[in-house]
């Protein structure tokens, strides 16, 4: 037994470096993730002397080296078993991905958005295993809420004539389009207000800055899709939270700016009468397209991604005064994803939705009032989602992606079944507790 001891102890060294390394590997996977989720909420582009990082590159990037920690831990304690351990993949995003790969087979060509929607639902999965502590998954939370201000700010000092208030100048910059930033701040508006509400201090003062500094940047990307998942995501945290007050109050004022600012109201009226405005008459007419290229293929869809689509459209509409139009995707993630992926991948989808808003409604039934109100933020920002996902396409633009599934993420952390019985969160079935120790490893 000496002997054999002896012969051993250089794989126990071995090992013991093995740790140390996977230990600050893993602490390196925290940090890169943090700054991809940093520059979620003030932008990426032209940083540094018109050079530019985005988050979702960011991200890309950390989730081959968060692979390869998953996969040295996995080593070291000679498991059998995958490194992807079951409790991190939530079962509706896994079946919501295969889904779509199913969608693409048997050749998986034009699948370039496949591509991106893959480190979509990787940057989920890195966020559940990396931030399953207390404070880590708190740093997300606040992250997401109080970061988007800065987005406005840069905006507004890099082009203050949208203060013109005309539809030829909207606000987007930094961001790639207006759409996308009123679809981020749609998101992000009620977490902040969350924030306001059961924070003290500055943090308090921060998120009413950053709720009203992301409705003035909502308002100003004459968004029509991110108004009203805006105005969803307001009028249910009214009726969850009973303060018919404060509910009027969050939602009177922009709508009086909407009716009081001519462009705003002009831009509002076309939601009311919809065939006055050329670009949603296109819009329909693509949406019906992708509505009957869905009946079409009724199983698994044409296959996920808008090079797909395009081409099937220009099929449907050859010869016809719509084959020209620039618009080639829905602009609504449901009809897209019945055309791209069928009624088992939009099934799915929906199913992902419903049943994260679950684990979110679930969590606000909390006795503790700060575990409650950060749910119902939660909530409604996915309500938002959901909802501003009738009028465009979240997984079309890095930004928002990110943002959705950043969401997700912070929903599943916060979410527990027993979080009602146990105030402070400190449960043994709850991925965030508040009695965990921080995680050093990659896991």
């Amino acid at each position: 037994m000496h002997k054999l001891g002896d012969l051993l102890l250089p794989y126990a060294k071995y090992f013991s470096e093995m740790s140390e390394v996977s230990a600050w590997w893993g602490r390196g996977v925290y940090f890169f993730l943090c700054i991809s989720i940093i520059l979620l909420g003030v932008g990426g582009d032209e940083l540094f002397s018109g050079v530019g990082v985005r988050a979702w590159s960011i991200s890309r990037t950390t989730f081959f080296f968060w692979l390869i920690g998953k996969l040295l831990i996995s080593f070291r304690q000679e498991r059998s078993h995958t490194p992807l351990e079951k409790q991190i993949v939530p079962t509706t995003l896994l079946v919501f991905f295969i889904l779509v790969t199913i969608s693409l087979l048997p050749d998986f060509h034009a699948a370039g958005d496949y591509r991106y929607l893959l480190f979509a639902c990787a940057h989920a999965v890195m966020l559940i295993d990396v931030f399953a502590d207390y404070k880590r998954a708190r740093l997300l939370y606040l992250g997401l809420a109080l970061l988007p201000m800065v987005l406005v700010i840069r905006g507004l000092v890099d082009d203050p004539t949208v203060f013109n208030l005309s539809l030829t100048r909207r606000f987007d910059y930094p961001l790639d389009h207006a759409n996308t930033a009123g679809y981020l701040f749609s998101m992000s508006i009620p977490l902040a207000l969350s924030v306001a509400v059961t924070e003290k201090g500055l943090l308090r003062g921060l998120g009413f800055f950053s709720g009203a500094v992301q409705t003035l940047g909502l308002l100003l990307t004459y968004s029509r899709g991110a108004w009203l998942g805006w105005a969803t995501a307001m009028l249910f945290l009214t009726f969850a939270l009973k303060k018919w007050t404060v509910g009027v109050l969050m939602i009177l004022l922009p709508v009086v700016l909407m009716f009081s600012i001519t462009p705003l109201r002009e831009r509002l009226a076309t939601l009311v009468h919809p065939r006055a405005d050329s670009a949603i008459d296109e819009r329909v007419q693509v949406m019906t397209g992708a509505v009957r290229l869905g009946l079409e293929n009724p199983v698994f869809g044409i296959g996920y991604g808008r090079g797909r689509l395009k081409a099937a459209l220009r099929q449907t509409y050859k010869g016809t005064i719509y084959e020209g139009w620039p618009i080639w995707h829905a602009h609504n993630v449901y009809a897209e994803l019945f055309a791209e992926t069928g009624i088992l991948g939009l099934g799915s989808f929906l199913g992902l939705l419903g049943q994260t808003f679950i684990i979110a409604w679930r969590s606000s039934r909390s006795q503790n009032f700060k575990n409650r109100l950060t749910a119902l933020g939660l909530a409604a920002g996915w309500v938002a989602a959901a909802t501003s996902a009738l009028g465009d396409v979240p997984f079309y633009h890095h930004s928002t992606r990110i943002f959705f599934f950043s969401l997700f993420a912070s929903i599943h952390l916060h979410g527990c079944d027993r979080l009602s019985s146990n105030p402070g969160g400190a449960v043994d079935r709850c991925p965030v507790s508040s009695n965990h120790t921080e995680d050093a490893s990659p896991g």
